[in-house]
């Protein structure tokens, strides 16, 4: 770790110096009054007719074409002022740092959705966006939902995810395990990113600021898992006005406040604060209003999950710290009760030095997760805690308005602690302390082609990165390298993307479970009888080409063909039957498929398609006479539909993403209609041969007569691993939402939906001591209001 260490303070003291300016530098960042970054926004100086865009975080860089003088400097963003400053440039090697603050203005258009200066159904040149799927607040809100809406109900119909449930179902992403997942909110590593009742995730929509999903192939920056990165970012406090929302539903009941404490002396600037919290009660309302779910038992269910965050910025440099409280429990008293807390804070800063081309941000940040399953039948609960810290330092360079270099190093640190006990009454344990840090590299090149008296065309893009990960405890060193690219024609793009990924953490759950409300954690262990690498890590190599087509104006067209080799694989021997038998199995894996995308956006519709055809496949090493034995995991889904449809029956203009601030026409009708429809085959499981009485061997030093005892139910299986398959699901649900805005300054939200509209019966698991199928959830409606302020 010390090394890597040196190795970042040399370059960070080394890098400004590789790249010596011939032209001034203009920098900074463009904001909205309330102090969000505005992507997408344009920076331009008319004079000498160069300028830039902002990225995801409002940063923008114009580093080419300026002469030392006095020029007017404009910002513009669609539904904002345009701001203009005087800014001087000293000499060539000057650095200027200015900050926009654009004031909102009220638009009303029947031409234009505002959504960001790039128009919708266009491809973007400049970006590989090949396995990335960004997720904005607003499109989280157009799916069905009970009462509101929630990131993990979109996430479900993203181009290969596979969800295997509503009650208990995990998440899987094109053939990686859950624990295989990073889950990350503003840099923190999130545990447990889901509620056991899988409709809900653990953060309100109403923080998120935007979502981007890495589905395969995710660059240098991310490192430590091996099949997907899920990076969320907060939104900040309003640093203009006081801001208030409240929604309630026969599910759950939450509130959002915000505003300024202090306001600094520039628009945009102070320190302001926001404060999120939901707490699901389904569990108590589920048996009068829904008696018709699990028996008159209803949904035993129930989480609260609180948030908070405060925000100091100038405008162009920002400080933030944050903190959150989840819990989540599930009282099924049979056959189990199961329950889970985590708690976390952290700071983040983000720094534009005023002399300096580099963008300097990092953060620090602390979780502790904890988890327990009581049975009813045995006396010995299962117990799991993680325990850590994790950091960062990044350094980035933005060369010539679209040309990066980033650089930076992560550290972490965790404690895991783990007890469960087995079917057959055998006990697993470990304590274990691990530190690991890493350095990482991405160089992004946009090639551009001379296109006449036009902008120049922007030929290709080739993005590689490096990580190089050190795994203190197993005294290993990760070589990761990477790279993305894109080749662009006319309406037409070819991507590609490649990685190697390593990762230490693994699930105290296994792959061949269905239901897996048992969420523990475990490190590498020392103890594998079989090794495919010369290490105990897991690892995987990611392989990733599409199309990008522009068919017709507002639609994007895209194909995507994937592939995961999981070289080495951990995952728990749930089949031991005596103390010497080994805690741990290894396996490899193979995954891969091909997903269509289709999307179309207009200002009052919204449109989403894809369909997935996908295999994964686990090879053990532990299987019948230690040879190895290939089967399908209980996730392997071969066809998958997904469809988002909404329609705005009128033309409800709104001033943002949220609607606040709004006034509708009188010739305008403010309803909105959306459906989700999904279709799966079905998951694969291993079929029922028979029943016997099971007998423990183990009690008294092995002399148990056998004529006195009363042995168990056991179950027989067939010989050939998740050899069946269920039938196929899919499930409809609608919503419909009506708005209204009072004074200008409240508006009224009544949102009706039903999940699964036809009331199909779609198999969860098949319990096969009741002898019995478990389904997942009926058609349920619900009514929710919200009010924002």
């Amino acid at each position: 770790m010390k090394q890597a260490v040196y190795l970042f303070l040399i370059l960070l003291s080394t890098m400004g110096g590789l790249w010596a300016q011939n032209s001034a530098q203009l920098r900074g960042r463009v904001v909205s009054e309330d102090g969000e970054p505005l992507v997408g926004a344009r920076v331009w100086i008319p004079e000498l007719k160069v300028g830039g865009y902002t990225n995801d975080k409002g940063i923008y860089s114009i580093s080419r074409g300026i002469s030392p003088g006095e020029y007017e400097v404009s910002a513009t963003y669609f539904g904002y002022d345009t701001l203009t400053k005087e800014v001087l440039f000293q000499s060539n090697t000057t650095t200027v740092t200015v900050g926009f603050a654009l004031k909102l203005i009220e638009v009303y258009t029947d031409a234009v959705e505002i959504t960001s200066e790039r128009k919708t159904g266009e491809i973007d040149k400049t970006k590989v966006d090949i396995g990335i799927t960004s997720i904005t607040p607003k499109e989280i809100n157009l799916i069905p939902s009970l009462g509101s809406a929630d990131l993990a109900q979109f996430l479900q119909v993203l181009p290969g995810v596979v969800f295997t449930g509503d009650q208990g179902g995990q998440l899987y992403i094109r053939g990686g395990t859950p624990i295989q997942n990073m889950v990350l909110l503003d840099d923190m590593v999130i545990y447990s990113p889901f509620h056991s009742i899988g409709l809900f995730s653990v953060f309100d929509p109403d923080y998120i600021r935007s979502v981007d999903v890495y589905s395969a192939a995710f660059p240098g920056q991310y490192g430590g898992r091996i099949s997907s990165v899920i990076d969320i970012k907060s939104k900040n406090g309003s640093m203009k006005q006081f801001k208030a929302k409240g929604n309630i539903s026969p599910f759950s009941a939450g509130a959002l406040l915000e505003g300024p404490l202090a306001k600094g002396k520039n628009a945009g600037s102070g320190l302001s604060y926001l404060v999120s919290a939901r707490n699901n009660f389904i569990d108590a309302t589920s048996p009068t209003v829904y008696p018709y779910v699990n028996d008159s038992v209803g949904l035993p269910y129930n989480f609260l999950d609180i948030y908070g965050k405060l925000t100091a910025t100038d405008g162009v440099n920002e400080a933030n710290v944050f903190g959150f409280r989840h819990t989540d429990n599930v009282n099924f008293g049979f056959p189990a009760d199961i329950g889970w807390e985590a708690l976390g804070f952290g700071a983040n800063f983000q720094l534009l030095p005023s002399t300096a081309g580099a963008i300097i941000s990092g953060g620090l940040a602390y979780s502790d997760y904890q988890t327990q399953l009581t049975d009813v039948d045995s006396e010995f609960p299962r117990a799991s805690q993680i325990t850590g810290f994790n950091g960062n330092l990044k350094v980035g360079y933005i060369m010539n308005s679209v040309n990066e270099f980033n650089f930076g190093l992560n550290f972490l640190g965790f404690t895991t602690d783990y007890v469960f006990t087995n079917s057959f009454g055998l006990q697993s344990e470990q304590e274990a302390s691990n530190t690991e840090a890493a350095i990482h590299f991405r160089y992004k090149q946009v090639i551009q082609e001379a296109n006449g008296d036009k902008k120049p065309f922007q030929r290709a893009v080739i993005e590689p990165s490096l990580h190089m990960h050190f795994y203190n405890n197993q005294n290993f060193f990760s070589f990761e390298p990477r790279l993305r690219a894109k080749l662009n024609f006319p309406g037409l793009s070819l991507n590609l993307g490649w990685g190697l990924y390593s990762q230490n953490l693994l699930a105290a759950v296994s792959d061949r479970d269905v239901v897996n409300l048992f969420q523990g954690f475990l490190s590498a262990p020392e103890d594998l009888a079989f090794r495919v690498n010369n290490n105990t890590l897991q690892t995987a190599s990611h392989y990733l080409a599409g199309v990008e087509a522009q068919v017709i104006p507002g639609v994007t067209t895209t194909v995507e063909g994937w592939l995961k080799s999981f070289t080495q694989l951990t995952n728990i021997n749930r089949e031991k039957l005596f103390p010497t038998d080994p805690n741990f199995i290894t396996e490899t894996g193979l995954a891969y498929g091909l997903d269509f995308i289709v999307k179309y956006q207009t200002r009052s519709t919204y449109l989403y398609l894809n369909y997935g055809l996908a295999r994964v496949t686990r090879t053990d090493r532990l299987g019948p006479d230690q040879t190895p034995r290939t089967y399908a995991p209980v996730f392997d889904r071969r066809h998958t539909i997904n469809l988002v449809a909404a329609y705005n029956l009128g033309r409800f203009s709104a001033t943002d993403d949220d609607n606040r601030k709004v006034r509708p026409k009188f010739s305008e009708s403010p309803w909105e209609f959306s459906l989700r429809w999904g279709l799966g085959s079905g998951f694969p499981f291993t079929q029922t041969q028979g029943y016997f009485e099971k007998l423990d061997f183990q009690d008294n030093g092995g002399q148990t007569d056998i004529s006195t005892q009363n042995g168990q139910l056991g179950i027989l299986l067939s010989d050939e691993l998740n050899g069946g398959r269920l039938p196929y699901y899919h499930r409809l649900d609608l919503s419909v939402k009506r708005r209204w805005v009072f004074a200008n300054k409240v508006l009224l939200e009544v949102v009706g939906s039903a999940i699964n509209t036809y009331n199909r019966q779609n198999i969860f698991y098949f319990d096969r001591v009741r002898f019995e199928a478990v389904y997942q959830l009926p058609i349920v409606p619900s009514l929710g209001v919200t009010v924002k302020y």
